[in-house]
This record gives C-alpha cells, structure tokens and sequence, in this order.
C-alpha cells in the first residue's frame, strides 16, 4: 500500500504538468491509455487474457465501474484547480467515510472510539480548509464527494478481490475510462511531440505500478487496517508542490492535516489493540 501511494502522488504531479496544455479530457484519456499497456503486458505473466478477464462477479463489477468513472473525473478536475497538496489534504478524510459505510454496507459495530476519531477528523478538516477565513471553493465539496466515492471503490475492491484477478480489477475502469472519453476528443484533439507521449508513458507506467500494488494490497489485509497509511502520502504531495511550484503550505493546512493524521494513527491504534484483544 505504501509503495502504491508513493507512487501515485508522483504520476498526479506529472498529470497535472501535462493538463496546463492538453485539457482535462485528452489529459485523462492519455492516462488512462497508457496505463493500459503495462498492464495488458502483465496479463501474459498472470495465466493469459481468459485467466485474468474471467470475471465471475459482472453486475459487481458494473456497480463499481460508475463510481470508479465518477471518481476518477472529480479529481482530475480537482488537480486542474487546486495544488496537489490541497487534493490530498481532503482525500485524508477518507477513513472518516469508510467507518460509517462500513457500518451501513458491511453491518459492522462501529465504536464509540472510532466516533470519537470521526470528530477530531472533521475538525481538522475544518482547519484546513477554514471556511469563512479563506476563498471557499465548490471544488472543496467536489473534491469531498470523490473521497465518499473513492472510499465507496476500495470497499468494492476489496469484496471483488475475493473472486476476481487483481490485474482484472483495474484494468476494466480503465477501458470504461478511455470509452467514456473519447467522444469528448472528436475535433478537439492536440498533437503531441515524443517528449510528451514519454512523460504521458511514465505517468502510465507509475500509475498502473500503484493501482496494482493498492489493489494486491486490499487483497490481503482488510480496508480498515490499510486506511491510515493514507497518510504517508502527504510528505510526497508536499515535496512535489515545493519542487514543481514553488507551493509551501500554510500554517492552517499543516495543523489541519495533523489533527487529521492524529486522529488517523488513534483509529490505526485502537484497530491494533482489537486485534490483540
């Protein structure tokens, strides 16, 4: 999971770099084609095309793919606006989300210790985006609505995982992601010199290396236990900011996103600490 989500924040970086010329729609196709390259080749070293696209679970599949679409879109969007560091400042609200639906969709007994990190997340939340003391964009609630999506994903991930091929379940959002694209690029496509299909190649190859690594991961531990590693993706996010933009936080983010990580590593706690018990 750590590998995944160091590796993701660095193909956003580039993606974002690439979107100030080529658009939020080419941008995303490109993404999403060369992605598919990698991973099409690794398929022949996972027991061939029919092993890995059997799937087993369709109408699953389906379910997840419009959210997984949606998702994908929303923080594109989100990348095209706002700073990475912003992007993943609010995707850290993602175990926040995760106990409550795991609590609708999975019927499991949420704590009053989980509530408890619920509230100190939502006030670090608060803290960063301080409503009232800073410009408060929709792109913040867009941004929130795609974290509640992409949490919604890992939990179809992580049920999918138990019947369907890894390789199978990140590549699918991808072919739905280049259909759903293309008319969009009817008339409207710009040409590409080499230098930018290589760093378009990259972006490809970093991006299906992280998506496959998340995925493997889910695979194996469940989704509540790996929520909190979140986190170790905002020294990457910040780095990449500083480095491309010149971007330095502001006071008000960091102590946000420490509270939320604080509350983070006590949900990461009070999960060891059942698990011992």
């Amino acid at each position: 999971m750590m590998l995944g989500l160091a590796l993701y924040p660095i193909s956003d970086a580039l993606i974002k770099h690439l979107m100030e010329m080529y658009g939020l729609f080419q941008s995303t196709f490109l993404r999403a084609f060369t992605r598919l390259v990698p991973l099409f080749l690794a398929t022949f070293f996972q027991g061939g095309p029919r092993a890995v696209f059997g799937a087993r679970r369709p109408y699953a599949h389906m379910v997840r793919l419009a959210g997984s679409l949606m998702y994908t879109y929303i923080f594109m969007y989100a990348y095209s606006k706002e700073s990475l560091t912003v992007g993943y400042t609010l995707s850290y609200t993602s175990p926040f989300f995760l106990i409550v639906l795991s609590g609708l969709i999975l019927k499991e007994r949420i704590s009053k210790e989980r509530w408890i990190a619920v509230v100190i997340g939502a006030v670090g939340i608060l803290v960063a985006i301080r409503p009232g003391l800073a410009p408060f964009e929709m792109t913040v609630l867009l941004v929130l609505f795609g974290v509640f999506l992409g949490t919604l994903n890992k939990i179809f991930m992580r049920k999918l995982a138990i019947t369907e091929h890894g390789l199978a379940i990140i590549i699918y959002p991808n072919l739905l992601l280049i259909a759903a694209t293309l008319p969009f690029l009817i008339g409207s496509w710009q040409e590409i010199p080499w230098s930018h299909w290589g760093l378009f190649s990259v972006v490809g190859i970093l991006s299906a290396a992280g998506q496959y690594a998340i995925a493997q991961s889910l695979r194996y531990t469940e989704v509540s236990i790996l929520a909190p590693v979140d986190n170790s993706t905002f020294f990457w996010v910040v780095l990449l900011d500083f480095w491309g933009c010149g971007l330095v936080p502001d006071t008000c983010t960091i102590i946000g996103v420490a509270i939320i990580i604080g509350s983070n590593l006590y949900l990461l706690r009070t999960q060891h600490r059942t698990i011992l018990v």
